[in-house]
């Protein structure tokens, strides 16, 4: 179930996250829900959730619930303090960051010495 946010405002159980008109709210307490969209902020679509496999951008990832964020994390292969929103985020920002330049921090980086005294 996908929850869209038609009335910005800013949720008090996420710290004070501030939700904008057209962004997605991720569905942690079900009578949560059922409050805001009696108040008239969100309502329920019936749009899909991006697939976990997919590589979400970072707002997409800062969308996600907590329990979404460290599943996701962990089926990446991510691991580090994750106990908080900002410590998940540099975490999936790092991720994002190292797939971006491409396999590095190997020391041996294919490049062949040439001032070293060979006898072959």
């Amino acid at each position: 179930m996908a929850v869209k946010v038609i009335k910005a405002f800013r949720e008090r159980y996420q710290d004070m996250r501030l939700y904008t008109i057209g962004d997605t709210y991720r569905v942690e307490d079900e009578k949560r829900v059922e409050y805001l969209v009696s108040q008239g902020f969100l309502e329920i679509t019936n749009e899909a959730a991006p697939a976990s496999s997919e590589k979400l951008t970072l707002e997409e990832f800062t969308d996600l619930s907590a329990v979404d964020q460290k599943k996701l994390l962990t089926s990446l292969g991510i691991h580090g303090d994750d106990s908080n929103a900002q410590k998940r985020e540099e975490l999936y920002k790092q991720y994002l960051g190292s797939e971006a330049a491409g396999p590095t921090g190997s020391e041996n980086d294919g490049d062949v010495k040439t001032d070293v005294d060979s006898d072959t």
